[in-house]
C-alpha cells in the first residue's frame, strides 16, 4: 500500500466513523418540544398524549382569535385557542417520521389527516391532507427555545 493510498483509506475511514457518529435528526432533539409554524405566527408544542402525539397551541399572535369561532361546533365557539389541542394521534414509523395523525385548522374549522418529518434537528415538515398525501399541503415548522416566543397565559 502507497502512502497516498493510505493517507485516503485513513481518511475515508475517519470521514465514515465521523458519519455513523452523527446523531439522527430524531436523537438531536426529537419532535417533541415548540415549533414556529410556516407563516412565523403561532407556535405549537408537541408532546407526547394518551393517544400517541399530540400538539397544542403555546403562543398566537396578537391578532388572533381568542377562542375557537371558526369551529364547525358551535358549542365549541367559546372554547379559547390557546392550549388548544390541533394535533392528535399521530404515532411513529421510523426515527424521523410520523404517521396516522389529524392536525384541526382553527382558521377554517376544519381537520385534516398529517404526517410529520423532521427534516433536520430544527426543521419539521407537516404534512395536512384529505384522503390521500398527494392531494394536501406541506408547511415547513422552525424549532423555538422555551422564552423565545410571547407565551398563551
Amino acid at each position: 500500500m502507497t502512502i497516498r493510498s493510505a493517507v485516503l483509506a485513513a481518511g475515508l475511514a475517519v470521514g465514515f466513523a465521523a458519519a455513523l457518529a452523527a446523531p439522527t435528526a430524531s436523537a438531536a432533539g426529537g419532535i417533541k418540544g415548540f415549533w414556529r409554524t410556516g407563516d412565523g405566527r403561532s407556535v405549537i408544542e408537541i408532546l407526547d398524549c394518551t393517544t400517541g402525539i399530540c400538539g397544542r397551541i403555546a403562543g398566537l399572535p396578537p391578532d388572533a382569535p381568542a377562542t375557537d369561532v371558526n369551529n364547525p361546533d358551535e358549542s365549541k365557539h367559546s372554547k379559547p385557542l390557546c392550549k388548544l389541542v390541533m394535533l392528535h394521534s399521530f404515532t411513529q414509523s421510523s426515527d424521523t417520521e410520523w404517521e396516522d395523525g389529524t392536525i384541526y385548522d382553527p382558521k377554517s374549522g376544519k381537520t385534516y389527516d398529517a404526517t410529520m418529518t423532521l427534516t433536520g434537528p430544527d426543521t419539521l415538515d407537516l404534512r395536512g391532507y384529505v384522503g390521500i398525501s398527494l392531494f394536501g399541503r406541506t408547511d415547513t415548522w422552525t424549532r423555538q427555545q422555551p422564552g423565545s416566543f410571547k407565551a398563551c397565559s
